[in-house]
């Protein structure tokens, strides 16, 4: 009994030293997959009420990031497009993009979320929902599907 104890203590104790490191899978998260806008927080204002003024007429094909393995494209309004590299850190949540081609665009809606892609500095993530922030007050919230107010 002594023994069942005592090795129970030492399991224990070894238990407590051991931190959980918990790492998400980034290619699980980001490779292959296509994110929509869903809303954003734009200079600490949120804007997800506002989501059907987010897309244009042809919706479909405005506001979304694809990522491949080491690089993503996106669209902003319908036609404004952006790409660069990609990097992310599972276990701090941090992310980089590099951009290589920037949007050509006179839209301030359209440079306030560019604004955010261009420098995101964390992310979180669910498995239908990746946040993208670039500080607390610039974020911006994508979705796996999308949402179909605008029609």
């Amino acid at each position: 009994m002594k023994i069942v104890v005592k090795v129970s203590l030492v399991l224990s104790i070894l238990l407590s030293f051991t931190s959980c490191t918990m790492e998400d899978d980034i290619e699980e998260i980001f490779v292959g997959k296509i994110w929509y806008m869903d809303g954003a927080t734009i200079n600490g204002m949120r804007l997800n009420s506002e989501i059907k003024n987010f897309y244009t007429e042809v919706g479909e094909n405005a506001y979304y990031i694809s990522f491949s393995t080491d690089t993503f494209q996106g669209v902003l309004s319908s036609g404004v497009t952006f790409a660069g590299k990609w990097s992310a850190d599972g276990k701090k949540q941090t992310v980089q993009f590099e951009i290589t081609t920037t949007p050509n665009t006179t839209s301030t809606f359209d440079k306030q979320i560019y604004n955010i892609i261009s420098a995101p500095s964390s992310y979180s993530s669910g498995a239908d929902f990746l946040h993208l922030s670039k500080d607390d007050n610039n974020m911006l919230y994508l979705s796996a599907s999308r949402s179909k107010v605008y029609n």
